[in-house]
């Protein structure tokens, strides 16, 4: 702070040229911007200066210029600056260009620390896992004798569970870095014994993003005494197969959090944890006074559910959402339900509310079908009302993903609906998107895959053997939905096909080496 007695501030970093690019945009507003060396000075004084507005326009400028030479020395330039938007699109554009990048001069210059940051991420665009130990194998060959002492640290971040037995061999256990470090073939054999398991793919770590591929679950329901079935469908690949671990009881519902599947169990009272990666079971008890309607899992410690009480004098009373206690078997009442009594209302739930659409009021003569809508939040513990539905209805179908809420079908008090919106919690506004098409079929579930939207439509009754079942895809550059595939009717067992109006659905992301079509 020595300007404080000197009296003087000494802008060092700027020159006449910088100088006067700033005046400029000081006095007008706007710059011209040239060269990536002349947005970088800017950001530089911008910064020192606190000018938050042109750094955000210099940035702007250096992504047009953003490119695969160039991307590893912005991004650090971009921390150095705390360029915070152009930090999230350099990342973005660097692990989508992993092993482009890789192979740069730049990236080969960095750090073991900075190289393991990037490899550590789950987000590298990745063609297969062999391909992060060509990039650490590249990395410590240009300066072998000095980066030997670092390459077992970088090793272990190979997830080599995800490595075919064929490459361990050939370029793994081969490679002189490797073999010459105890603690690397230690992690090679224990990945050799996985292999040669006869469960190969009980994993312990899950595998990048970029190897994984999104999977639809749609549970088959069979009669009493008989299990139900869980059919899998691929939708990158357009494929169906059977879910591969045998399911204990009949399933009430199901859903996924962070690549696990849950369903509560309706013979056992109990809801049943799967990890695909595991393929390991384990159980989390219910509470016999609640009547479960609906699941919300944020996590493993945050794991909610819509529930009404099952004593016979609370028949009229709302619902109420309860909160299963961490490492306990009982449950806490964290919400009294703050939006009258209804029936029939969708529930939805995002990251971060519970929303509550339309539904029927009861107690009302005469009955009434009701546009508004009312959320949770599972951060605050609070209600508020938000705008209302562009249709009035009950009974529809919805769906959250990426700060946005669909809601699809239902009943108007008059007529079944086809029609269908979306809800953006940044602009807080219902609109109208395109009807799903006219068919004997019924609206059976819609959820968000991935960045799509995903409806399945089903017959409601039961007859031989004939098309029983299609998945639509909302395509929103047209506007419009696509039917996709019919459900596999050779999978189905018996010769009586009866898929219930309500289908039971979720979706989850498996290892694409996983994968096993039908």
């Amino acid at each position: 702070m020595r300007e404080t007695k000197e009296r003087v501030v000494r802008l060092e970093m700027l020159t006449e040229l910088g100088l006067r690019d700033i005046l400029e945009f000081i006095y007008t507003g706007t710059v011209q911007i040239s060269t990536e060396e002349n947005a970088q000075e800017l950001i530089q004084m911008a910064d020192y200066l606190l000018l938050p507005h042109l750094k955000t326009v210099a940035g702007r400028v250096l992504l047009q210029m953003l490119n695969t030479s160039n991307c590893i020395s912005m991004y650090y330039f971009s921390e150095r600056y705390r360029c915070e938007e152009l930090i999230t699109e350099i990342k973005d554009f660097i692990f989508a260009n992993f092993t482009t990048v890789a192979k740069t001069e730049q990236f080969l210059s960095l750090s073991s620390k900075e190289v393991k940051m990037w490899i550590s991420s789950d987000e590298i665009v990745v063609s297969a896992e062999e391909d992060v130990f060509d990039v650490i194998r590249k990395w410590a060959d240009c300066e072998k004798s000095e980066r030997k002492k670092c390459f077992a640290e970088l090793f272990r971040e190979v997830r080599l569970v995800y490595v075919s037995r064929d490459y361990l061999h050939s370029d793994i256990v081969t490679n002189d870095l490797v073999n010459s470090n105890d603690s690397c073939m230690d992690l090679v054999k224990e990945a050799l014994k996985f292999n040669d398991c006869e469960n190969k793919h009980r994993y312990t770590v899950s595998p990048r993003k970029s190897l994984e591929t999104p999977v639809i679950l749609v549970c088959k329901e069979y009669p009493a005494g008989q299990k139900d079935d869980i059919l899998c469908y691929y939708p990158r690949e357009d494929k169906w197969s059977m879910f591969q671990s045998p399911i204990t009881s009949k399933i009430g519902m199901i859903t996924s959090c962070r690549g696990k599947l849950y369903y509560l169990s309706k013979e056992d009272k109990r809801i049943l944890l799967y990890d695909p990666y595991t393929i390991c079971w384990t159980s989390l008890p219910l509470e016999e006074q609640w009547e479960f309607r609906k699941l919300f899992v944020r996590s493993e410690d945050e794991i909610y559910a819509l529930v009404r009480h099952r004593d016979s004098s609370s028949l009229h009373l709302p619902p109420c959402i309860i909160k299963k206690k961490p490492e306990s078997s009982s449950w806490d009442c964290v919400a009294s339900f703050d939006v009258g009594v209804r029936k029939g209302m969708c529930v939805v739930c995002s990251d971060k509310f519970i929303y509550f659409i339309g539904g029927i009021a009861v107690r009302v003569t005469p009955t009434m079908t009701l546009a508004a809508v009312d959320r949770y939040d599972l951060i605050s513990n609070t209600w508020d009302k938000i705008a209302d539905i562009q249709e009035r209805r009950s009974e529809a179908y919805g769906a959250a993903g990426h700060g946005k809420i669909f809601i699809a079908g239902g009943y108007n008090g008059t007529i079944d609906l086809e029609s269908c919106e979306v809800y953006h919690e940044a602009t807080n506004e219902w609109h109208f998107i395109a009807s799903l098409k006219k068919s004997s079929s019924c609206l059976s579930a819609l959820l968000c895959v991935g960045s799509n939207l995903y409806a399945l439509k089903t017959s409601s009754f039961s007859y031989r053997l004939k098309k029983n079942g299609v998945f639509a895809r909302y395509d929103p550059d047209r506007d419009e939905w696509e039917e996709k595939t019919p459900l596999p009717l050779i999978m189905i067992r018996g010769k009586w096909i009866e898929i219930l109006h309500g289908a039971i659905c979720c979706s989850v992301r498996v290892y694409k080496e996983c994968l096993n079509f039908f």
